[in-house]
């Protein structure tokens, strides 16, 4: 469904134009919920501009890029789209989205100084390009069960220790089988924290080769698959972590920042027994964390696209980015902004939640913005589930996952 708001526009009010303003069309990958987000910046937008008409409408996930790539081979369509991390380098690089770092230097300077550091590197062209801006971020986090386990373990020694004692206890009821990860099961959104918290990482700093089979990378892998082979953690695509967590088979988790939202509303019986902490710290001493999300973007085709940089201006401004959290919350949902990472302390949530957010999102990891990536990741997805379910050789694994990645870089390059 579309949702069509207009109003009129005051000469002059708009980057010094006079007359009426165009229609900015705008696509927001999701449901009617992501444009609930959006709709309070459009209406303070509105309340400055009078006259300025928007059309916001919800594109799903699974079909937006399509719908983004016809859109350009038309030369027509919405002014501004949300999409993947992805898209940004994706779209531009094939002439579908403004390059924000070219013609609007001062809106880039703007973000830059709030946005979160792992979206803004992933989502930059190795040129320097920026084809889009970050809009929403997710985080990975550990939940675990206060009544059950007497503190979060804080590396890599303390989780597998906590769940030996979870599997071997009777203490948190018969069946319990110990950790249980969500998001990223078995695939390499689950195996990425690991892999930076041992200091490792999936390409170079120049993304001239790929670095997965360096030692870090293998024993990272080897740590992964424990969780499976030797725990016994469930390994479907998307497992019940807060299921678990209620009935108390799963005592420690993972998944997104999303659960923290939900816990409260869909499990009552959990409340005041569970907490959240950082991911445990792997050998390097951080608890880096994946960061997915979103970003938004001017489309090149755009007539209207001045008109379109200076509503993102208002969009990345304090009370905006306020306002969109807050009319997420009512849905309800939890909304992060990654342009303006700062206001994520004005999430609703507990105090001790709140900290261990926002110091959460301070160690994070996007992926990665080196050519031939989206072309690799069901690769490395492959081998890291061939180590989990046919034994592979962890080495023998991703060295081949390395040659891939190698070729890759070249042939998209």
């Amino acid at each position: 469904m579309r949702t069509l708001i207009t109003t009129a526009l005051s000469a002059g009010l708009l980057l010094g134009s006079t007359g009426l303003a165009s229609k900015l069309t705008i696509w927001v990958i999701g449901d009617e919920n992501a444009v609930k987000t959006m709709q309070p910046a459009v209406d303070l937008y509105k309340q400055a501009h009078v006259g300025t008409d928007f059309e916001l409408r919800a594109i799903p996930g699974d079909q937006a890029f399509t719908k983004y790539l016809a859109a350009l081979a038309s030369q027509s369509g919405p002014d501004l789209i949300t999409g993947y991390l992805s898209y940004g380098i994706e779209l531009g690089n094939k002439g579908g989205l403004v390059n924000i770092k070219q013609k609007y230097p001062a809106l880039l300077a703007q973000i830059a100084k709030t946005a979160s550091p792992a979206i803004m590197k992933a989502i930059t062209s190795l040129d320097g390009s920026l084809y889009a801006l970050p809009f929403d971020q997710t985080v990975q986090l550990t939940y675990y069960r206060k009544d059950l386990v007497k503190s979060a373990p804080k590396n890599w020694t303390e989780l597998s220790g906590a769940i030996e004692k979870l599997r071997s206890s009777t203490a948190a009821g018969s069946g319990a089988k110990g950790y249980i990860s969500q998001w990223g099961n078995v695939g390499w959104v689950g195996y990425f924290p690991y892999l930076y918290q041992a200091g490792g990482t999936l390409y170079d700093a120049k993304c001239s080769k790929s670095a997965i089979n360096t030692q870090a990378g293998v024993d990272s892998l080897k740590y992964y698959a424990n969780f499976y082979t030797k725990f016994k953690s469930p390994t479907d695509g998307w497992p019940d972590l807060e299921q678990g967590l209620e009935n108390g088979d799963y005592a420690i988790g993972s998944t997104g920042n999303w659960s923290l939202q939900s816990i409260p509303i869909s499990r009552p019986k959990l409340t005041g027994k569970w907490a959240v902490a950082k991911l445990p710290a792997g050998p390097s001493g951080k608890a880096t964390a994946f960061a997915g999300g979103s970003l938004i973007g001017i489309t090149a085709y755009s007539k209207n696209a001045d008109l379109a940089a200076d509503f993102l201006k208002e969009m990345y401004s304090t009370r905006s980015t306020v306002a969109m959290i807050k009319a997420a919350a009512k849905i309800p949902a939890l909304w992060l902004p990654a342009g303006r990472q700062d206001l994520a302390t004005q999430v609703s949530l507990p105090a001790d939640q709140k900290a261990v957010l926002n110091a959460q999102l301070k160690d994070t990891v996007g992926p990665p913005n080196c050519p031939g990536w989206e072309q690799s990741g069901d690769v490395l997805q492959k081998a890291i589930q061939g180590v989990v379910f046919n034994g592979t050789d962890p080495k023998a694994a991703l060295d081949s996952v390395a040659e891939t990645m190698n070729t890759n870089l070249v042939k998209y390059k």
